[in-house]
């Protein structure tokens, strides 16, 4: 797959061709491979906006990832009806249990625009008594 980017100054790189000069302003395909580098160094920047399908085997199904939550909106207007999560969302989800992590997908799934703004810890015992389960 290659990706369109914008050239912000002039940049020489190598391609499997060889060696190839853009110049600012230029807009131009790229590898994943040819751009990230050029990318963090500042040189290039992506026109389009990039959304990522990944399989996740701890929930057992598709999701999407973007890196803004308007970019949800592109993806929507092309029927995707996976839930969609921003990378900051991912972030925030690390590390969580897979009990958890269904239910947020759950909630991800029937409130589209949904986004998840903070995780926190609960002591075990305290989400156990909202259950009316006696420690111990």
């Amino acid at each position: 797959m290659k990706y369109r980017v914008l050239v912000l100054e002039n940049v020489s790189f190598e391609t499997p061709k060889g060696l190839v000069t853009a110049k600012q302003g230029w807009k131009i395909k790229l590898t994943k491979d040819e751009a990230i580098p050029i990318i963090k160094a500042g040189l290039i920047t992506l026109i389009e906006k990039v959304a990522y399908k990944v399989y996740s085997e701890s929930l057992g199904r598709y999701l999407w990832i973007v890196e803004k939550p308007e970019h949800k909106t592109g993806l929507r207007e092309q029927n995707i009806t996976e839930a969609i999560y921003t990378f900051q969302e991912t972030k925030l989800l690390e590390g969580m249990d897979r009990e958890l992590l269904n239910a947020v997908q759950q909630v991800k799934e029937i409130f589209e625009d949904s986004e998840v703004i903070e995780c926190i810890s609960i002591p075990r015992e305290i989400e156990l008594s909202r259950y009316g389960i006696a420690k111990g």
